[in-house]
């Protein structure tokens, strides 16, 4: 699959929006950014699943643990 703007863009329900008929441009700074429609689902995902502080010895702080694991080691595998 080629990289594309139009493809990446698409990811991006935010930049489909229009403001005053025209598109909205994103300029964001520290507080924050636009995510992916596949970020958007895991987290969802996960907010209502599980969503637990680390360190517990219930099922959903263990979870939590997990998926903090596999974050960590994608970044890693990015890096």
């Amino acid at each position: 699959m080629t990289f594309t703007p139009e493809l990446a863009r698409a990811q991006f329900s935010a930049l489909s929006q229009q403001i005053d008929g025209k598109p909205a441009i994103f300029f964001d700074g520290p507080g924050g950014a636009q995510v992916s429609r596949g970020v958007l689902e895991k987290m969802t995902d996960y907010l209502g699943r599980y969503n637990a502080n680390l360190g517990g010895h219930y099922f959903s702080s263990r979870v939590t643990g997990e998926v903090m694991g596999q974050a960590r080691e994608s970044v890693r595998a990015l890096l």
